[in-house]
């Protein structure tokens, strides 16, 4: 998800839906608009420039994706497309049919012409796009990013309901990359004409709302989308987000009856959940929290040095005190549940802090000192625990906190000593997480600095592998070398996702990438 979901603790922006006003007679004439909260401004509505979680949010509910998650599940289904796309036997050639009619909130028909901007845009050298991996496996993407071509040479209309995408070698995951938020398919002609900045404010999309108001650091407004393409949809007739800083107060909201939906708080957690009185969901996300090390820190060379800090780390104690038990221990870096992924394979690092005090002995630093760099102003718990739980090895961790754009520059340039983070899939396939932190290409950008050749040569090589069994074989090869041979990072939990929505709301979906859309939402009985 990428997304700031990204290596840091992804500040997952919580979606708590609260009415505006409290006066009965308010309340009644929005019955059926869905009062939502973000806990910061959004910097804007282009799914190409920001990849936070809350835009990816956002996206869902203004744009449409060639194709999406049916459902809760990870198959997927044609969603501005006629039809899955057929795929030539060497399998570098996709041949696509839009569906037709599908019109852009301006009432002007979204043809192939879109989907080529749309590609082009993200590519382009010096442009907004921030995802620019999504189409890099088509031929030509190359020669666009760095700036030697204006044309995507691997996209061929053919109608302007029928395109090709050739690719430069055949990649397993591209379909799922389709489906990703940043993947939005914008449209051509209005960009062009109002240019970046001004569809990021006033954006149009094909999505099942669009944008009627945004009073910064106040509220987002959206309202049904007149010309969306699929019959009987939204059943909302739109939604209010505001801008609250303060969850406590969310949170106090929802127990007042006046919140549909409250991400649910660790004080609260048993007296919500057994109250009777809410609808509790529960989700088993795509999500992996780690201990990220920077491979070029000088403190953190010796694997040795590496291999005990994993040893030092109670990890159940911290699951079952601080996150209340509600996930499960990682043993790999990838998410199970992601196809091609054994955990059983794989035994863990377990709690064994008299190994941790022998491997650093080994390596000869009885005490050392290290630094973790985190987003936000206060330690967060789990990291303090992990501090403590080193200390007792002889290892004295400092906590460095950092605004989020401090960081998330010194993460680009490789400079984070280590971090505690997580990472919630863009799409469920390991590519998008080996890929992204360990191919020497990327791990500068991710701090991780990780160059192993061995390792970029079997990533190069599952990429391009279409057969499941072979790409299965090479991704648990690359758990081994990464996580257990060399620790480059010592995963951490998985963890569950929990909403509690008050009765009368009905049709909010948790899907395992994190990214939700309200589109079947509905409240009372209205939208049945």
């Amino acid at each position: 998800m990428r997304k700031f979901r990204f290596a840091l603790v992804l500040f997952l922006v919580a979606l708590v839906l609260i009415p505006l006003g409290g006066c009965g007679q308010t309340q009644t004439a929005q019955t059926n608009i869905l009062h939502d909260y973000f806990s910061q401004d959004p910097p804007g509505f282009d799914p190409q420039a920001d990849t936070t979680l809350m835009i990816y949010s956002l996206a869902r509910e203004l744009f449409s994706t060639l194709v999406r998650y049916k459902g809760n599940t990870l198959e997927l289904e044609p969603e501005l497309l006629a039809e899955m796309p057929t795929i030539s036997p060497d399998g570098l050639t996709y041949t696509f049919k839009l569906k037709q009619g599908v019109k852009f909130s301006d009432g002007t028909e979204l043809t192939s012409k879109d989907v080529k901007f749309t590609m082009e845009r993200m590519l382009m050298k010096g442009g907004v796009g921030q995802s620019p991996w999504l189409f890099e496996p088509i031929k030509g993407a190359k020669e666009m990013e760095d700036g030697t071509a204006t044309e995507l040479a691997g996209f061929k209309i053919i109608d302007p309901y029928t395109f090709e995408i050739t690719l430069s070698y055949p990649y397993a995951p591209f379909i799922e990359y389709l489906a990703v938020p940043s993947a939005s398919i914008l449209p051509a002609d209005y960009i062009t004409k109002v240019g970046n900045d001004e569809f990021s404010n006033h954006p149009i999309g094909t999505g099942p709302f669009v944008l009627d108001s945004w009073t910064h650091d106040t509220e987002v407004v959206l309202k049904k989308n007149p010309n969306y393409f699929e019959p009987g949809l939204p059943k909302l007739d739109g939604i209010d987000y505001r801008i609250i800083s303060d969850d406590a107060t969310a949170n106090l909201e929802f127990e007042n009856g006046n919140l549909d939906v409250s991400s649910i708080p660790s004080a609260k957690f048993d007296e919500w959940t057994k109250s009777g009185k809410y609808q509790i969901l529960e989700s088993t996300p795509l999500n992996t929290y780690y201990l990220l090390f920077n491979m070029k820190n000088h403190a953190l060379k010796d694997v040795r040095v590496r291999k005990a800090i994993a040893y030092a780390i109670d990890k159940q104690k911290i699951l079952d005190t601080i996150l209340l038990g509600h996930g499960t221990l990682a043993t790999t870096f990838v998410t199970p549940g992601i196809p091609g992924v054994d955990p059983s394979k794989f035994p863990g690092y377990p709690y064994d802090p008299e190994k941790a005090k022998q491997l650093l002995h080994d390596a000869g630093v009885d005490h050392l000192s290290l630094e973790i760099w985190q987003i936000g102003s206060t330690p967060p718990d789990v990291v303090v625990a992990i501090q403590q739980q080193l200390a007792e090895v002889g290892i004295d961790l400092k906590i460095t906190m950092m605004d989020r754009a401090a960081f998330r520059q010194a993460r680009a340039n490789g400079q984070v000593p280590m971090n505690y983070g997580n990472w919630w899939a863009d799409f469920p396939d390991p590519d998008n997480y080996m890929y992204t932190y360990f191919h020497s290409s990327q791990s500068k950008s991710m701090s991780s600095n990780y160059n192993n050749p061995k390792v970029d040569q079997l990533l190069n090589e599952a990429r391009t592998t279409t057969d499941p069994a072979k790409r299965a074989a090479i991704y648990q090869q690359l758990e081994q070398i990464i996580v257990y041979d060399d620790v480059a990072v010592v995963p951490l939990f998985h963890l569950k996702d929990y909403l509690a929505v008050q009765p009368d709301v009905h049709g909010v979906i948790m899907h395992p990438t994190g990214v939700n859309s309200y589109r079947a939402v509905y409240k009372g009985n209205q939208g049945q």
